[in-house]
C-alpha cells in the first residue's frame, strides 16, 4: 500500500508540474497549484500508512518541510520514509 501511494503522489506531483508549465507557457499564470489539495491528502495518507496522524504530518511540514523537499527532488523518498519513521518514532 505504501508502494502505491507513492506512485500516486509521484503522479500527482509530476501531473502538478506539467499544468504550472502549460500554465505558464500559455499565459502570466504562474504556479496555481491545482492540484495542492490531493497533494496535501496523499502526504496525509502515506504518514498514516506508517502510522502517523495528521499531528505528525504537521510536524514534518512544519520542522522538516521534507514533503516540500521530496516534491523539489532535493531528497530521496528513502531519506523521506526515514524522517517520516523518526518524527513518528
Amino acid at each position: 500500500m505504501i508502494e502505491d501511494l507513492f506512485e500516486l503522489y509521484d503522479l500527482l506531483i509530476k501531473k502538478e508540474r506539467t499544468m504550472n508549465d502549460t500554465l505558464q507557457i500559455v499565459s502570466s499564470v504562474k504556479g496555481n497549484q491545482f492540484l495542492e489539495e490531493i497533494i496535501i491528502r496523499t502526504e496525509k495518507l502515506i504518514v498514516k500508512s506508517f502510522g502517523g496522524q495528521e499531528v505528525h504530518w504537521l510536524e514534518i511540514n512544519q520542522f522538516t518541510d521534507a514533503f516540500f523537499q521530496y516534491r523539489q527532488s532535493f531528497i530521496t523518498k528513502e531519506r523521506l520514509i526515514s524522517i517520516i519513521k523518526k518524527i513518528i518514532g
